[in-house]
């Protein structure tokens, strides 16, 4: 009995720290970014076959193509234009920093405009060909031409960003509580073992 209640309780601290670490991605990365990096930008509309989606709308999360966009145009939605920049999808630099803090992000140039890759770009290895002191994404390893940048695309900033939470001062306070509840769950379980050994060789009363 004393194994079984351990486990129960053990699962219930566990479920706790998933929680909190959902809340604090939440507060890190919104829900709606964290969408469009799975958004298949560029691809065949699954309504209108013949035309892409280029498009993301930020309160229905979803990635449109030109046809279905026309239904979301009013006042209510939010619409993010993706744009394919060396045959890659991106978003303009001005249109993501009011929305989420994309320092360290390596700006390319579009049109005159500065963009930001979407996807990440490398495969988490460094290139045998890249020379000494060039700057290397801190989440794929694919080299930077900004010397200054840590992170070659969206993605790749997000993936750091949950990282950190989970890792870094943000996700402290979770942790400890956790530690106290663990803590706690181990005094009670001494005690209970504790009890059930002075229960294992009962003792007969003396003789009068």
């Amino acid at each position: 009995m004393v194994g079984l209640w351990v486990k129960t309780v053990s699962l219930t601290a566990s479920e706790a720290m998933v929680g909190l670490g959902r809340g604090d991605q939440e507060k890190v990365v919104p829900r709606w970014l964290r969408l469009i990096l799975s958004a298949k930008f560029y691809s065949s509309c699954e309504t209108h076959h013949s035309k892409e989606r280029n498009y993301f709308c930020r309160v229905c999360m979803l990635a449109l193509c030109k046809d279905c966009k026309r239904q979301h145009d009013h006042s209510k939605h939010e619409i993010l234009t993706a744009y394919k920049a060396s045959h890659a999808a991106s978003f303009r630099m001005e249109d993501l920093k009011p929305l989420w803090d994309i320092s360290g992000i390596c700006p390319y140039t579009f049109n005159g405009w500065l963009v930001a890759f979407i996807y990440k770009k490398g495969t988490g290895l460094s290139r045998p060909r890249c020379k000494s002191g060039v700057a290397e994404c801190e989440s794929c390893r694919y080299a930077l031409k900004s010397p200054s940048a840590k992170y070659c695309s969206l993605e790749c900033k997000v993936e750091a960003a949950l990282k950190m939470n989970g890792s870094g001062n943000t996700n402290e306070k979770a942790k400890r509580k956790l530690e106290t509840t663990l803590a706690e769950i181990a005094h009670s379980v001494h005690s209970v073992r504790k009890r059930a050994r002075k229960q294992e060789k009962p003792q007969r009363a003396p003789f009068h």
